[in-house]
């Protein structure tokens, strides 16, 4: 064996190696059952998982979630000056976007249009025509669905979901493919979260009375004597009076609270354009708290109960200034040993929350996220190192998840769920039998036709087609990407491709051996003519390959890689390595006859 042909056998033995290295751990994981992965570390586990072939929604399982960014809601946080025209006008124009398939600045303009609308009144800071204006939130709008996927991708990629897909659909819509999720539930709320963490101070004692006297009045028209009946509810006693909003709330540790079959109602009370005009002359805010409580009732039954909370209707500080959250288990208090969330605040926060402890001592003050309250406790004395924790969680996870959002950050305006699809294990079981008996099949037809048209010749290209899979499956478990059923049908593709060359430098070589020239000269020229052929058409769809990507999102993406890096390996199979066969084996012995 000459030098050359023994340094292409080590540099192709060293290929296949690292492409059988790179794909045994997604040979051994596949191979594993459910009882031989539960038995795994998480050391181990986090190996095989990292260091295997990821599988995409539709073969491994998982979540379809697609996500509606609240436009209206958006146009709302962006007005000023609103009064009851403008609440109106916002009113309708959601019905008709609910019920429509118009684009939403269209009917907008048209509502603004009919119902004569000063724009300018509400939007000054974002131009002085209606033009402007409405060029203006439409850019707003492209800018909070460009936040709103970042912030998403941030929280999928920190709750541990390996290749998410998240996606720009239509003006509005955001598309989220979340593989192999376990709690599609946990994930939805994850996803769906505003996030918008605010800290409040809460009203005293006699604020509230007197803002529940107002609502009772309004609610019920006229109540002449009601003031002892409210004082009742802050002295651990039920009120005796039938009050249309006091009645519903009774009193706990100092606290109201509303029981959870009169929630609605309350609410209900609360949305009354009279009571909201209450609300924002006392700058007041009425939310409840995140979780209920049990309580034994009258009647010697549980009932669930969520208490209430009466706050200044501006934040004192908002998640803004968060510099990381992280979940801890209390170490002393009465909450030792549950989850609780410790918050860090930058500088500016820090200062901020050093300044409203030092002017609020002995007040209480409201931790709301995504407005509910969940704790609200006394000031004792100023904060300083903007350092703060939030307690009264149900859950490790529920942890978890609160700092997962409050390190990516809030949304900037809410989104709804306006369609989902789950893919079950099964299915994606199905899709993985499906995929790889097709290609098992396409390999087999393969093979048999090489072997019937080209004979000893069509052995060694079958094993460049095997090799070429093998080594294309290691490529991808070492860029770490995920295959899908796309991805199966450029695997399928490749080995076309690279059956593709194969024929043609075989009729190179046979059209060579009918001019008369020996096996060696016919090999030699064979490949010479062909390689040039076989360059220009790989070459082509390697773009096609590369646009699609750059392009692509998702399955497309998935389809792109496997298809480019399918061209790369089948080339070097098909040129390098069934060359090397070829001149291994008639550089040994004189051969006068090839068959071909």
């Amino acid at each position: 064996m000459n030098s050359a042909i023994r340094n292409r056998l080590l540099l192709i033995l060293f290929i296949f190696s690292l492409g059988v290295y790179a794909l045994l751990p997604s040979i051994r994981y596949a191979l594993m059952d459910d009882n031989d992965i539960s038995n795994l570390s998480e050391e181990q586990l986090n190996y095989f998982e990292t260091k295997s072939i990821k599988q995409g929604l539709d073969l491994k399982g998982g979540i379809y979630i697609v996500l509606e960014v609240d436009l209206p809601q958006l146009v709302d946080n962006l007005a000023k000056n609103k009064d009851k025209k403008f609440n109106e006008f916002l009113e309708k124009l959601r019905n008709d976007y609910n019920d429509s398939t118009l684009d939403f600045f269209t009917l907008f303009e048209d509502e603004a249009e009919k119902r004569e609308i000063k724009l300018p009144r509400y939007f000054i800071s974002y131009g002085k025509t209606k033009e402007q204006i409405i060029s203006e939130l439409s850019l707003q709008s492209d800018d909070s669905i460009k936040r709103v996927i970042e912030i998403i991708q941030n929280r999928v990629d920190q709750f541990g979901v390996s290749e998410p897909t998240i996606q720009k659909q239509g003006n509005n819509r955001v598309i989220v493919e979340l593989a192999g999720i376990k709690d599609p539930e946990r994930a939805r709320d994850l996803l769906q979260s505003t996030a918008l963490l605010e800290l409040m101070i809460v009203k005293n004692i006699e604020s509230t009375t007197s803002l529940i006297r107002q609502i009772d009045n309004v609610a019920k028209g006229s109540i002449e004597d009601n003031e002892e009946g409210i004082d009742e509810l802050f002295s651990e006693q039920e009120s005796s009076q039938n009050l249309s909003f006091s009645s519903k709330l009774i009193s706990v540790g100092g606290d109201l609270a509303v029981s959870s079959d009169e929630l609605l109602s309350l609410k209900e009370i609360i949305g009354q354009d009279e009571v909201k005009q209450i609300l924002e002359a006392t700058n007041s805010l009425i939310l409840t708290s995140n979780s209920s409580i049990n309580l034994i009732n009258d009647f010697g039954e549980e009932e669930e109960f969520y208490r209430l909370y009466h706050l200044f209707d501006n934040a004192e500080l908002t998640g803004g200034v968060i510099e990381d959250a992280q979940m801890r288990l209390s170490q002393s208090g009465v909450t030792a040993g549950q989850a609780v969330v410790q918050v860090e605040m930058n500088s500016e926060g820090s200062r901020e929350w050093a300044r409203i402890t030092g002017a609020n001592i002995n007040n209480r003050i409201a931790i709301v996220l995504d407005r509910k309250v969940h704790m609200a406790p006394v000031i004792r004395s100023q904060i300083f190192g903007g350092g703060t924790v939030i307690e009264g969680l149900d859950s490790i996870e529920e942890a978890e998840d609160i700092a997962i959002v409050l390190r990516a950050g809030a949304l900037p305006v809410p989104v709804n769920i306006a369609e989902e699809r789950t893919v079950g294990a099964s299915l994606g079981a199905d899709s993985v039998s499906q995929g790889t008996l097709s290609m098992i099949i396409g390999l087999f037809l393969v093979v048999i036709f090489l072997v019937i048209f080209y004979r000893l010749s069509g052995l060694i290209a079958s094993f460049s087609v095997m090799w070429t899979l093998i080594l294309l499956l290691g490529v991808l478990a070492l860029l770490e990407a995920t295959l899908t059923l796309p991805g199966i049908a450029g695997l399928i593709l490749t080995v076309g491709m690279s059956v593709d060359a194969n024929v043609i430098i075989f009729e190179r070589i046979k059209e060579e051996l009918r001019n008369g020239k020996s096996v060696r000269s016919a090999i030699d020229s064979g490949y010479e003519r062909a390689i040039t052929t076989i360059v220009d058409a790989n070459l082509t769809t390697g773009i096609a390959a590369a646009v699609l990507y750059q392009y692509g999102s998702g399955p497309i993406k998935g389809f792109a890689t496997v298809l480019f890096w399918g061209i790369v390996v089948s080339m070097f199979t098909a040129i390098i390595v069934t060359r090397f066969i070829f001149d291994f084996t008639t550089s040994s012995r004189n051969i006068e006859k090839l068959s071909i």
